[in-house]
């Protein structure tokens, strides 16, 4: 009897791989890291050669290290960076590097966009608010700047179908979840928009075969055992996106429960029973229990912050990790620990990708704002930390003002296993945060998704029930939450005056310049 499940997560940053019992303790867990280029400025690229290898060197090492029977392994399933486009010829080898969700290039095909449809009867359709994130105007930016890479192109998938095919998969799957993403997608029918796919001259063929999450369509071959270490006829089944992943592994499957995620990018996600209304251009998504929905706020940067401050500024604490063994990061948090909460009136604003929700922003950039003598590098770290939080603050706006029903608010992600930062969001929130038994919830909800497909689990509710587990809460600290609410109402207006006085026009005209 299978005993174990496998989570594959292949995110933004690098790729992780995770043994997990049937109750859901992660026994063996390795990460391989990969990074992006910068072409240009507001242009963000991958290499599908590099991830794949990296993901298939991560699996390996996993379990090698468990020293796990492959054969007690019952399934494996995956979870995926989100709205990458992956243009490949037919063996779902790469046609030109991905072009990341981060990836802001697309600026003018949005505008042509526009010309065609409405943006409120865009988002009517699509559940996604126009903007350069989505698939469609990288594919429209093709056409136009690479006509020659365009036309040698067979599919314009996603990291999901991209991943499931080099694991030996005989078509490109996208996750049902991850198909709004496409942004041709008609996310209240669940089929593609006609209207949409005529209107900018795509075809539905162009993508990836829409499939439910928690579906087998492969099983291992020889030569995927042998760069992998997963047993022949192991079977691969479809995941979902990252976010929708991490949306499972925290037991969101329920009306009201609200999970905030800072990885990479930063999610804040509902769980709805029905379609309400988006607040400051949320997406409106499928979630990937079939009839469910989620209303999502995204920040292009989030975690990525304390990783370019760690990167560029705590060089120190850097060289500290190699000499001593301990994280850099650890370091940084002891740091952050001096400054008081609000960081002496030292804001961030975290738009080194942009910005997301509610501003949709492409020309926006990061900034410190407030900085006086008084200020160091502890205030300057805890400021990363607060300003990715008033961010995520900022996109739950719409519902505290509505008044929307939140239930519970859960935390996930790498982010949680700094105890000082869970305290900062419950203190930003003036709300108490649940903390679950594992924060890699990524490859939890993945491999509850692979035991779906593998049989193993009746339903993904049944998965949950067996695999999630709630640990802990932290309450938040009334005092700073009276601080942090004067701190928004700063972000508020650091973003506008910045906004509205063409600070960030002049800085993107420049930058591209150079």
């Amino acid at each position: 009897m299978a005993k174990y499940l496998a989570g594959v997560d292949v995110g933004t940053t690098g790729a992780r791989c995770a043994l997990i019992d049937l109750k859901g303790n992660i026994i063996s867990s390795e990460y391989r890291e990969y990074g992006s280029t910068y072409p240009k400025p507001g242009w963000v690229e991958q290499n599908l050669d590099e991830m794949i290898a990296m993901t298939m060197e991560a699996c390996k090492a996993t379990i090698a290290k468990s020293g796990i029977d492959p054969n007690d392994i019952a399934s494996i399933g995956f979870s995926t960076q989100r709205s990458v486009t992956v243009p490949v010829y037919e063996d779902g080898s790469k046609v030109r590097p991905m072009i990341g969700w981060q990836d802001a290039r697309t600026a003018a095909e949005v505008d042509d966009m526009l010309k065609l449809i409405d943006a409120g009867k865009y988002y009517d359709i699509t559940g996604m608010p126009m903007g350069t994130t989505w698939i469609v105007t990288k594919v429209l930016w093709m056409r136009k700047n690479e006509p020659e890479l365009y036309k040698k192109t067979y599919k314009f998938v996603q990291n999901q179908d991209a991943v499931l095919k080099a694991f030996g998969a005989d078509d490109f799957y996208t996750d049902i979840s991850d198909m709004a993403f496409y942004g041709v997608w008609d996310v209240g029918n669940l089929t593609w928009s006609k209207e949409l796919c005529d209107l900018f001259d795509v075809t539905p063929e162009m993508f990836g075969k829409p499939t439910p999450p928690g579906t087998q369509v492969a099983e291992v071959s020889a030569s995927i055992s042998e760069k992998t270490g997963f047993a022949i006829g192991t079977p691969i089944c479809v995941g979902a996106g990252d976010q929708n992943c991490g949306v499972i592994g925290m037991g969101s499957i329920k009306n009201g429960i609200v999970t905030v995620t800072l990885g990479t990018a930063g999610l804040v996600i509902l769980s709805l029973d029905s379609r309400i209304p988006g607040f400051g251009g949320m997406m409106i998504t499928n979630h990937a229990v079939s009839g469910m929905w989620e209303m999502e706020g995204l920040s292009n940067a989030a975690a990525s912050s304390y990783r370019w401050f760690r990167d560029v500024i705590g060089t120190q604490e850097k060289e500290l990790e190699k000499s001593t063994g301990r994280e850099a990061y650890e370091y940084l948090n002891d740091l952050a620990a001096q400054a008081v909460p609000g960081s002496k009136g030292l804001l961030y604003l975290p738009y080194l990708g942009t910005a997301a929700t509610p501003r949709w922003d492409a020309k926006a950039r990061s900034a410190f704002v407030g900085m006086s003598f008084s200020h160091g590098r502890p205030e300057m770290v805890r400021a990363v930390l607060e300003g990715v939080v008033l961010e995520v603050r900022d996109m739950m706006d719409g519902w505290f003002k509505a008044g929307v029903e939140i239930e519970t608010l859960r935390l996930g992600g790498g982010a949680t296993k700094s105890p000082m930062w869970n305290q900062i969001q419950a203190d930003v929130y003036g709300r108490p945060v649940e903390i679950l038994k594992t924060s890699e919830t990524t490859v939890l909800g993945a491999a509850i998704l692979g035991g779906v497909g593998a049989g193993l689990f009746s339903s993904i509710a049944e998965g949950v029930d067996e695999m999630v587990e709630v640990i802990g809460r932290v309450e938040p600290i009334m005092a700073n939450h009276k601080v942090y609410e004067e701190m928004y109402q700063a972000y508020v207006k650091a973003y506008e005056g910045l906004s509205s006085s063409g600070a960030f026009d002049q800085l993107a005209i420049i930058q591209q310049a150079d």
